[in-house]
């Protein structure tokens, strides 16, 4: 039975899965890595996690050691920091050929937005697909999840550790664990629009989006958690990327589904959204998400199973943000 590490475990994604993990496989020992104190006793209790270490990404040789200790590492934590994700490759490219370690990666198509400015839908944008390998070899470390997705797949094609690389679409839907936590996706839409004081869109808002609702994701996560603790791998890394998306929604109807909600609750003065030029719709990441389509799909993980089935964000975000 395979020892599992779990990076990030407090978060929307890690919270779920490590539930899930033991649920599946309750004779396979867990670690949970988190940097806060207060909530052991839920992951002893609920979690039913079988160790607990306390640190952050930055005890580099706390994180080096645990990755090689451990036979399965799950990083959930971060899908950006590059120096963090070198250091579990290091520490699991130390352990021998006849006990190599693998490594499941959490990501996100956050990759594959084509840097329109128009914010309008643009038929002839590139279409990603995790069923081509041709276009999983197009990542590179310049990508939003790029300076993780690079390094994995290069060391899984190195060949000392197993990678398999699943990548989420924009991640909505309630937290379940000790801690509040509702995602990157959620907490960069908020923080925009309240610095903004107004949510935005582009030219005429039919950029589109794709999104996955958490509890469509965690199954199959928890699906190749399984097959890489199990299954001896077959193909390239290239082959063990995964694409999870469950609708593709405008950035108007975002907007204006996420300007309902605030103002609702008092974080903006106007229930209706705000038609700005890019340069306006926000800085960094949220800026260049807004005016841009993101156009991706998930043939290889709808072969494996998975299948959306829960609410729109349109909908959801009514009850999660409230």
């Amino acid at each position: 039975m395979p020892s599992v590490l779990l990076f990030g475990a407090t978060g929307l994604i890690g919270s779920r899965l490590a539930v899930e993990v033991k649920k599946a496989h309750p004779d396979w020992p867990l670690t949970v890595f988190l940097r806060n104190t207060n909530v052991d006793e839920w992951f002893r209790s609920v979690a039913k996690a079988d160790r607990i270490v306390h640190g952050s990404i930055s005890d580099t040789e706390l994180v080096r050691s645990l990755s090689k200790e451990h036979d399965l590492v799950i990083n959930a934590i971060t899908s950006f920091d590059g120096g963090f994700i070198a250091n579990v490759i290091s520490g699991m490219e130390e352990r021998t050929q006849d006990s190599k370690g693998t490594l499941v990666h959490v990501s996100g198509t956050g990759n594959f937005i084509d840097y329109g400015k128009t914010g309008n839908f643009n038929p002839a944008s590139k279409v990603w697909s995790d069923d081509k390998e041709e276009d999983i070899r197009q990542i590179t470390r310049t990508m939003f999840n790029g300076a993780t997705d690079v390094p994995v797949l290069e060391a899984g094609e190195r060949g000392k550790i197993i990678t398999y690389i699943v990548c989420f679409a924009m991640t909505y839907g309630p937290n379940i664990g000790p801690v509040p936590n509702l995602g990157v996706a959620y907490n960069i839409l908020t923080s925009n629009a309240k610095q903004l004081g107004y949510a935005p869109y582009v030219g005429d808002g039919t950029a589109v989006a794709s999104t996955v609702h958490i509890a469509d994701a965690i199954p199959f996560l928890n699906k190749i958690v399984g097959i890489a603790g199990t299954d001896t791998p077959t193909g390239s890394a290239y082959s063990r990327y995964y694409i999870l998306h469950g609708e593709r929604v405008t950035w108007k109807d975002m907007s204006t589904a996420l300007a309902k909600v605030l103002h609702r609750k008092g974080d903006l003065s106007s229930p209706e959204p705000k038609r700005v030029p890019s340069a306006e719709a926000g800085a960094g990441e949220i800026g260049a998400l807004v005016a841009s389509n993101m156009l991706v799909q998930g043939d290889r993980a709808a072969r494996l199973g998975f299948k959306a089935t829960h609410p729109s964000i349109l909908v959801q975000m009514q009850e999660d943000l409230a």
